[in-house]
């Protein structure tokens, strides 16, 4: 009875023992690529007008919450520049020439007097026609991201909202890519390596989005007017690929509302040059 058990012990202290002696297994650590990142911060802007205080239903809002690069050097520099002026773009008047000079506060405070003189009219119209006072607020927002950044490139989005009176508001979305080398936009066109290919893809993208077959008339589905396919000027990067987007109106009735869709770096394949991106 003693042996046995004693021998059993002795079993039990060689078997861990040996287990001791056997090496160790490397822990292996599962790296991720880093994700590229500038220096960057949001800036914010915002007015109201004096009956925001008391009367929500007299009252004019404007506010901005944009991205700017603090990066130094001359290249972003004109970057935050560009995401300044369209902006400050969202401010002014549809055929009304951007200056330099315009600053975004002035433009705030053109938009709230704009307003207050709309109000003061509607009440002296109401007071000398003994009719209902009817004024509705205004609000012009814009709120703006980065929405990729690369050694090569970084892309924003600016999605706008404004409401002056009218049947409805009206929503825009401006995506924007700018080369970090230079400063400067980069334009689909200088991508572009294979149109033909891209159009092809964007399209049967857009069907699917839509739900739509491939051999369906794209005007009679209330699209294109003229009938005939278009890539959209607004195109921007996501880590994903490339984010194509028609806003209101452009392509079809305001009702229908805006599309979006975003090709994968795979779908697209060779029809761009991804090299000048990432």
């Amino acid at each position: 009875m003693f042996k046995s058990a004693y021998r059993l012990f002795t079993l039990a202290t060689l078997l861990i023992a040996f287990s001791n002696c056997q090496p160790q297994k490397p822990e292996i650590e599962e790296k991720t690529a880093p994700v590229f990142r500038y220096k960057k911060e949001q800036h914010h802007f915002s007015k109201a007008s004096e009956g925001c205080k008391t009367d929500s239903n007299e009252c004019a809002i404007v506010a901005m919450n944009y991205p700017q690069f603090k990066e130094e050097g001359a290249v972003f520099a004109r970057i935050n520049d560009s995401i300044l002026h369209y902006v400050k773009a969202s401010l002014t008047f549809e055929d009304e020439k951007l200056n330099n000079d315009m600053d975004l506060d002035a433009l705030g405070n053109r938009f709230i007097q704009d307003y207050n003189e709309y109000s003061a009219e509607a009440k002296t119209r109401a007071e000398e026609d003994n009719s209902e006072l009817f004024i509705t607020p205004w609000n012009i927002e814009t709120d703006g991201a980065v929405i990729f950044e690369s050694p090569k490139a970084v892309s924003i989005r600016l999605d706008e909202y404004a409401y002056t009176g009218g049947a409805h508001p009206n929503s825009n979305t401006s995506l924007f890519v700018f080369n970090t080398s230079t400063g400067k936009p980069i334009r689909l066109k200088d991508l572009l390596k294979n149109q033909a290919k891209l159009e092809r893809l964007v399209e049967q993208k857009f069907r699917e989005t839509h739900e739509l077959a491939p051999n369906a008339n794209l005007n009679d589905k209330g699209f294109f007017w003229e009938g005939k396919f278009q890539l959209p000027a607004n195109i921007g990067i996501v880590a994903e690929g490339m984010l194509f987007f028609y806003n209101s109106y452009e392509i079809a009735a305001y009702a229908v509302g805006p599309t979006g869709f975003v090709l994968s770096w795979e779908e697209l394949g060779t029809s761009i040059d991804t090299n000048k991106l990432k």
